[in-house]
């Protein structure tokens, strides 16, 4: 335990002076093994860790799906999903907003990154949006919002490595996250209708179409719907496992965008592979500096200690939660979601473990929790990546998203208090 205090401030310090999360950890918990037990301890650790926890058959299901989300991505599916939504509900009060929010929960079916399924939402909607007269602060703050949703509906890169961390079941947390998935956005959606139901000025009507029209938009989605329910369904069956799935919906996506759309050539599928690897990368830098880091928190005794200590203040398992929730709402204000469960998770998870918990609801709950975070100041990562694109003042932009934030946090707090929500169909109860 006395080699914590200066480690961790090593780490906070790396962090600082903007040196990638993956990196960090993996110096920090380098040098504080060389603490604990001399150079051969921390070579020892060094030689054999990179590759006993990346070579393993459930990590290739994150460059799969990644790939698969920038096949479809290339293929402008995108677009094809905005204007079929916007022809069912675009006629609703703040119909465009509607069609952003449900078009952004289909893109993280297919997408698992919040940030990227916000950046494509913003150059998708942003000038479909001002050519109806919409407010522009309403509009973008939605597509920041809404980008959120690809982080909870499967397949989520956060839950995956979530899993990964804790060794829970990743198809559990898939499955778990639909119906949170689905609530958000049903919630999201009724904020956006009300806000222009008591303001219609912000979202003028657009245009309705008829039932032909709306049944014929559905025609180039069919596929992707097909894809999404196969992956959700092979998992759930215990049919596919999650690698296997990843597998099958690359392929499917590779099957959509050449034969069935024919939007996709030999120069975008190599653009997609290209964009691909970067994040592979970064995950998986990740992944080995928080095993070399949690190799020293280990020896350390910080879990058992935090366990003990947390037993002898009495205080009952709800408390400790709720005194959780608020540490990760407040770490996921300047910190990326990836880096909070990793730098936690090591420390944090046994001791829910001990009080009682499914690792399946925690891992939802964090994960809600840390998804605040994308839309809260000062960091905000979605807020920031919709300003960038769209051109919209970061001010009017996170005042377009704060009543989506106060609904997440009332969805929060129903995960926490109903946890029936998340185990229905996840096999725990």
């Amino acid at each position: 335990m006395e080699f914590l205090a200066p480690v961790s401030f090593l780490l906070a310090g790396l962090l600082v002076v903007g040196m990638p999360i993956g990196f960090a950890m993996g110096i920090a918990g380098t040098v504080g093994l060389y603490l604990i037990g001399g150079l051969n301890l921390a070579l020892g650790i060094l030689s054999v860790a990179p590759y006993r926890n990346t070579a393993s058959w459930l990590l290739t299901a994150i460059p799969l799906f990644i790939l698969m989300a920038e096949i479809l991505s290339a293929s402008r599916i995108s677009s094809d999903m905005f204007r079929a939504a916007n022809k069912w509900v675009g006629h609703l009060p703040g119909g465009l907003a509607v069609a952003t929010v449900f078009t952004s929960a289909g893109f993280g079916a297919v997408s698992g990154s919040s940030t990227a399924a916000t950046a494509t939402m913003a150059r998708t909607v942003a000038p479909e949006a001002e050519k109806y007269g919409y407010d522009r602060g309403m509009i973008v703050g939605t597509v920041a919002a809404a980008g959120t949703l690809s982080i909870m509906i499967p397949p989520s890169v956060v839950l995956m490595v979530y899993g990964i961390i804790t060794e829970t079941s990743i198809g559990g947390l898939f499955i778990a996250g639909i119906v949170p998935g689905v609530i958000t956005a049903l919630s999201f959606a009724g904020i956006t209708m009300a806000w222009a139901g008591l303001n219609p000025k912000l979202a003028p009507p657009v245009q309705s179409h008829s039932w032909r029209a709306r049944f014929a938009s559905l025609r180039e989605l069919w596929p992707v719907l097909l894809l999404f329910v196969f992956i959700v369904a092979g998992i759930y069956s215990g049919a596919v496992t999650v690698t296997e799935a990843a597998a099958v919906g690359c392929f499917g996506a590779i099957l959509i965008a050449v034969v069935l759309l024919r939007r996709m050539g030999w120069r975008d599928f190599m653009g997609a592979l290209e964009r691909t690897t970067r994040p592979t990368a970064m995950i998986f830098t990740i992944i080995i500096g928080a095993h070399i880091f949690g190799y020293f928190i280990t020896l350390t005794m910080a879990p058992q200690a935090l366990v003990t200590h947390v037993q002898a203040l009495e205080i009952g398992p709800g408390m400790v939660i709720f005194f959780l929730i608020v540490i990760f709402v407040l770490l996921g204000c300047v910190m990326d979601q990836l880096a909070i469960l990793i730098l936690t998770m090591p420390i944090v998870f046994p001791m829910v473990m001990q009080l009682g918990y499914s690792p399946i609801w925690f891992g939802i709950l964090v994960t809600k929790t840390v998804e605040i975070g994308l839309i809260t100041p000062p960091i905000g990562m979605n807020v920031f990546v919709a300003s960038s694109i769209t051109g919209v003042p970061l001010k009017r932009v996170f005042a377009g998203v704060l009543p989506f934030v106060l609904a997440e946090f009332a969805i929060l707090a129903l995960i926490a208090f109903f946890p029936e929500i998340v185990t229905v169909f996840s096999g725990e109860h």
